[in-house]
């Protein structure tokens, strides 16, 4: 075969490579030294913005999302969205999707046998809210574990207190209404720094931690890698969001 054929090989089987990436809400990237470096020197500041957060800035951030962002939309749509979106301060996807990552959890849920509708639904919905890293909205303001703001009393409940603002929070104003309470819970708190928020839980806060935080962060957390592909098709679970959503949402 001519260099000119080879050529054209290489450039179709790329095509095509790609192409099932994108399907499964990944891109081939060029690696090239010191970006990983760069990827941290990146995520640091967005972290450490976030640590800074004060009650003035939640206020604020609060009232900027007080009404819909996106406007009325169907959770499939939002959904399948992820795929264009990137957490820039999560080391361990490494630039890997939000649809990558719910697609690793369920994957894993799968394998172990605890795909159950609820846990499928909360995979899907739980990082919803990163959808505003695509409005240009500052990446400390939607990323990172969210810790108490303020001094407060042990067991005062995590309801009554006020923790840093992220995507949880977003996406809980959005579906508190439309989930179980149990479930509402979940979705506000899981990006929880444990150290600093489980003094301050009451006794429904523990058992909801026990109960559903817990098993819900170790596939959150433990699942993401930018090295491997998931096994499951997101469509496959298309069922269970339409059935929890049938109309579109105001987010």
């Amino acid at each position: 075969m001519s260099p000119i054929g080879i050529h054209s090989v290489r450039s179709h089987m790329g095509r095509s490579i790609n192409r099932t990436l994108r399907s499964h809400g990944l891109e081939l990237r060029r690696v090239v030294p010191g970006q990983q470096a760069s990827f941290a020197e990146t995520a640091l500041p967005i972290i450490e913005r976030h640590r800074l957060q004060s009650a003035a800035d939640i206020a604020t951030i609060k009232a900027r999302y007080s009404t819909p962002t996106f406007g009325r939309c169907r959770v499939w749509d939002l959904i399948e969205r992820l795929a264009c979106c990137v957490d820039p301060t999560d080391r361990r996807l490494y630039l890997a999707s939000q649809q990558m990552h719910v697609l690793q959890m369920i994957s894993k849920m799968e394998a172990d046998g605890t795909a159950t509708p609820e846990m499928v639904l909360m995979a899907m919905i739980h990082d919803l809210g990163k959808l505003l890293l695509l409005t240009g909205e500052d990446p400390a303001n939607v990323t990172s574990v969210n810790a108490p703001v303020g001094e407060w009393a042990a067991g005062s409940g995590l309801d009554n207190c006020l923790l840093q603002w992220s995507h949880d929070e977003f996406a809980y104003q959005r579906f508190k209404d439309l989930i179980p309470e149990d479930l509402a819970w979940l979705l506000r708190y899981h990006s929880i720094e444990s150290a600093t928020a489980v003094p301050l839980m009451d006794a429904q806060d523990l058992q909801r931690y026990e109960r559903l935080l817990k098993p819900f962060v170790h596939y959150d957390h433990a699942t993401k890698t930018p090295f491997q592909l998931p096994n499951v098709s997101l469509r496959s679970y298309r069922d269970i969001i339409e059935d929890a959503f049938p109309d579109p949402i105001d987010f």
